[in-house]
């Protein structure tokens, strides 16, 4: 009659604990905080922007705050486009890129992203520095709270055309 109770008490408790897990679990998901589109946007467009206007990093500091704002997967295809598009221009000694948006940034769809929430966005510019329309497709993701911003670019496609 004992190994009957304990076994009972043992499927309870693991019952009740499996509700406290699943209690905790809905808890975290709804403690992840939302933002609305009008900032993910705010943030992208800021982000591409800078970056693309500081693409001649004269100040070290101005690179890294830059670089930050991207993962690694991110940050190779916008470092080969700065890269390419300075090299084509190297007999200017500083060239400082103006960036025009061609209309506002645009989130295509959300996305799973393990734990962080995610966007498609997309956004094109002319540069006419360099007499190119360039189409920027960006996963953006939320930021860990250390990171000091509230969002990350975790990958980045990038089309240019010249016009």
């Amino acid at each position: 009659m004992k190994r009957i109770h304990y076994a009972c008490l043992a499927f309870i408790s693991t019952i009740a604990f499996s509700g406290i897990l699943y209690a905790v679990t809905i808890v975290r998901v709804l403690d992840v905080p939302t933002y609305p589109a009008q900032q993910i946007i705010d943030w992208t467009e800021q982000t591409l922007e800078t970056t693309i206007t500081a693409g001649y990093h004269d100040d070290v500091s101005e690179a890294a705050n830059v670089r930050k704002r991207f993962k690694h997967a991110a940050w190779e295809p916008m470092a080969a486009f700065l890269q390419n598009k300075l090299a084509m221009n190297k007999d200017k000694q500083a060239i400082m890129f103006h960036p025009q948006p061609l209309g506002p940034p645009v989130i295509l769809s959300e996305e799973e992203c393990g734990e962080a929430s995610c966007w498609r966005v997309r956004q094109s510019y002319l540069i006419p520095e360099i007499r190119n329309q360039v189409d920027f497709s960006a996963l953006v993701a939320t930021a860990d709270p250390s990171h000091g911003s509230p969002f990350v670019i975790q990958s980045l496609s990038i089309g240019v055309n010249e016009y």
